[in-house]
């Protein structure tokens, strides 16, 4: 099992849609997202709301049983909900998923980013 807890900022104007979309997915399409994530793999996803002084952020926490292959497949898919969750996200955190390269174990830094603390279990080791 494996997790990822991403945070994007909201587009300006676009919280009570998050909400809307959050609530969407708790009802109306509530069927066809339970079966998504099953077929998936994902066993836990939580979408949070965060007000920051920089502005709203949206805050997703995803546990999978193969976390690359889920994320993968959320980021490909040419299913009709895959394809209306992808545009909803792109539309109100402006981040185009399909864009992203498929997440490694271990992200690689960019030379902008300075890594301050990494502790791993790595299986087998002492």
């Amino acid at each position: 099992m494996s997790g990822i807890v991403m945070s994007n900022p909201i587009a300006p104007g676009k919280v009570e849609a998050w909400r809307r979309f959050c609530q969407e997915l708790a009802g109306a399409r509530r069927q066809t997202y339970e079966a998504t994530r099953r077929r998936l793999g994902i066993t836990r996803e939580r979408l949070a709301l965060v007000e920051t002084p920089f502005g709203s952020a949206a805050i997703t926490a995803i546990d999978a049983r193969d976390l690359g292959q889920a994320l993968g497949q959320i980021m490909t898919s040419d299913l009709p909900f895959d394809r209306w969750y992808r545009e909803t996200i792109q539309e109100l955190q402006g981040v185009n998923q399909a864009s992203y390269d498929l997440l490694s174990e271990r992200p690689h830094l960019s030379q902008d980013q300075e890594l301050l603390f990494e502790w791993t279990s790595e299986p087998g080791s002492s």
